[in-house]
């Protein structure tokens, strides 16, 4: 019979203790994630899904950013199709917003303009650090 030392024993009970503990939480997590994207769809949570058909005809438009501590006037510059997407893909997209006199900085608004619906989406600057004043928003809604 072969010989099993303590660390094997030790590695394996705790292996199975960790994947125990983490059966009941994956689930719950599922389920509170596909909750969270099913609200989002069908409007409860009061944001309309990111779809391009929705910023392509707002190019050279203001939006207003909202993230809770501040709000930005930002300009909608261009809608970009993402590499490897359709062209014109509905659900994968690139959107570059403009803006004056703000340092920017990663994190999620709410877009507002008028006679459209409000959108979160995460907004990062791109360029050069600390010059930068064009922001990017991807939108990939692919599954």
């Amino acid at each position: 019979m072969p010989e099993v030392s303590r660390r094997a024993v030790m590695a394996t009970a705790l292996g199975g203790i960790g994947l125990a503990a983490l059966a009941p939480a994956a689930p719950a997590f599922a389920h509170s994630v596909s909750g969270t994207i099913a609200s989002s769809a069908t409007g409860a949570t009061g944001l309309a899904e990111p779809v391009r058909s929705l910023f392509s005809p707002a190019v050279g438009h203001a939006f207003t950013a909202a993230d809770g501590d501040r709000t930005l006037r930002l300009v909608l510059t261009a809608v970009e199709d993402l590499p490897g997407a359709a062209s014109d893909d509905e659900h994968r997209f690139a959107l570059l917003f403009s803006t004056d006199g703000y340092a920017a900085v990663d994190g999620t608004v709410t877009l507002s303009r008028a006679g459209a619906p409000d959108v979160a989406l995460f907004l990062t600057p791109i360029g050069r650090p600390g010059l930068s004043r064009t922001l990017q928003a991807v939108v990939d809604r692919t599954a």
